[in-house]
C-alpha cells in the first residue's frame, strides 16, 4: 500500500508537468492514503482532524509571536515565518 502512494505521487508529478488530470491524480493519492489507514487501523477523518488542529495551533502561535514582536505576517519574509513555525513545533510539543 505504501508503494502505491509513491506510485500515485509520481503520476501526479507527471500530470503537473504535462498539464494532465491533476485533480484525478490527487484524488488517487488520497484514495491510496485512505487504504493505508485501513491497514494501520486508524480513522483517516480523525487523523486529518487531528492534523488540522495541530496546524491551526501552530499557525496561531506564529501569528501571536509575530504580533508580540510588533510584526505583521503580511510583511514578514518566508524565512522569518519558518523560524516562528519551528519555534511553534517545539513549544507546542512540550505542552502535549
Amino acid at each position: 500500500a505504501m508503494r502505491k502512494v509513491y506510485e500515485e505521487v509520481q503520476e501526479l508529478e507527471q500530470a503537473v508537468r504535462e498539464n494532465g488530470e491533476i485533480e484525478e491524480e490527487f484524488g488517487d493519492i488520497l484514495f491510496a492514503l485512505v487504504n493505508i489507514s485501513r491497514f494501520l487501523k486508524i480513522n483517516p477523518e480523525f487523523a486529518l482532524t487531528k492534523a488540522t488542529k495541530k496546524f491551526i495551533n501552530r499557525f496561531e502561535y506564529v501569528e501571536n509571536s509575530a504580533l508580540s514582536e510588533g510584526k505583521q505576517l503580511s510583511t514578514m519574509t518566508l524565512e522569518e515565518m519558518d523560524l516562528l513555525w519551528d519555534q511553534a513545533k517545539i513549544a507546542l510539543s512540550k505542552k502535549l
